[in-house]
């Protein structure tokens, strides 16, 4: 059996390797969407045979980043290894050639991409529990960034210790303040006596679980894995309908598909309006009028003016498109400010 394994072993790097000579010979935009077929069949015979979606899905771009030829693009994340963030960059970027770069804030993200230091940066908007992320929606006022693209994941947390450890060792459970939220009632009922910590993001807290005795983390599959820590209990979020979006923000536009439809874009703005009574309604008013459906509209402080607040809008289309440039023009004479975010593609 065990050689079996090692000659099964020769073969797959003969083949690794025969498929990237082969890809020397083949046009960039083809090999691209060669590269997404294989991972969309890599990634669905990995969870037929009984890998998990979340492993299936992160090995699958590995491995399309392994064939991926040219210049690497720099993509930085909200880290550290093993976070949701870096579960969404690799599947955004699952047919390119990419490098890692783990950031240990929001904020740090948008000022890696703002500085050059990398290409582009992932960072999440939103969970369809807890709601909107604020920190990234005030820095996208604050920097000169664009949105270029968004995509969602599917959160599944687990309760994650160091190997060996049982429930009722359980003294501290640590996890950031969104995958705590979105795990509340889980630890209500089972970990009612234990004390609760926050640390800035879920792979942060594998790491501390798995280190420290009497510690338990909500976290990811991947990060267990990642940091060799124990699974106790799988899916312990409140709600299984549990997803966060990931948008892509950097400096130009970001190209996934060549056949990627105006139908599957959105387009985000940022804007402030006077601080008076139907300012609000007239600044949308357009938007309405031309039956363009707008998808969110999140209010933050405006720092400096105290009960006076910038909003967030999101809706579909594309800025090419005659109505939606019309809005734009419209929302422009009826603003303080206005920053238009881009248009962007969703990214299945």
């Amino acid at each position: 059996m065990d050689e079996e394994v090692k000659v099964l072993d020769r073969e797959l790097v003969k083949l690794l390797v025969r498929r990237l000579e082969l890809s020397k010979n083949i046009d960039e935009a083809k090999l691209r969407l060669l590269n997404v077929e294989a991972y969309n069949n890599l990634k669905d015979t990995l969870i037929e045979a009984g890998v998990s979606e979340y492993y299936a899905s992160l090995f699958a771009g590995l491995y399309i980043a392994t064939l991926s030829r040219g210049n690497s693009v720099k993509i930085a994340y909200l880290g550290p290894r093993g976070s949701f963030s870096e579960e969404a960059t690799l599947k955004i970027f699952k047919n390119m050639k990419i490098v890692l770069i783990p950031q240990n804030s929001i904020s740090a993200v948008f000022r890696v991409v703002e500085e050059g230091d990398a290409d582009y940066g992932v960072v999440p908007l939103e969970n369809s529990l807890e709601g909107s992320i604020g920190e990234t929606i005030d820095m996208l006022a604050e920097t000169n960034l664009m949105i270029c693209g968004d995509t969602e994941l599917r959160i599944k947390l687990n309760l994650i210790v160091k190997p060996g450890t049982k429930l009722e060792d359980i003294k501290v459970v640590v996890s950031n303040p969104y995958a705590l939220g979105q795990a509340r009632r889980f630890i209500e009922t089972f970990l009612k006596n234990t004390k609760v910590e926050i640390v800035s993001s879920t792979a942060e807290a594998v790491k501390i679980a798995v280190s420290t005795d009497g510690v338990a983390a909500i976290g990811s599959e991947y990060a267990a894995i990642l940091y060799n820590g124990e699974i106790l209990l799988h899916s312990v979020e409140d709600y299984r309908e549990n997803y966060t979006r990931f948008i892509v923000i950097g400096r130009k536009p970001l190209i996934i598909s060549n056949n990627t439809s105006n139908s599957s874009y959105r387009t985000a703005a940022i804007f402030i309006v006077k601080h008076e009574p139907g300012a609000l309604y007239k600044a949308l008013q357009p938007f309405a009028e031309r039956k363009i459906n707008l998808t969110k509209i999140e209010s933050r402080p405006i720092k400096g003016r105290p009960w006076e607040y910038k909003f967030f809008i999101e809706f579909e289309g594309n800025l090419e498109n005659v109505n939606i440039s019309q809005s734009i023009e419209e929302l422009k004479k009826r603003t303080e400010f206005l920053k238009i975010l881009g248009s962007y593609p969703r990214i299945p």
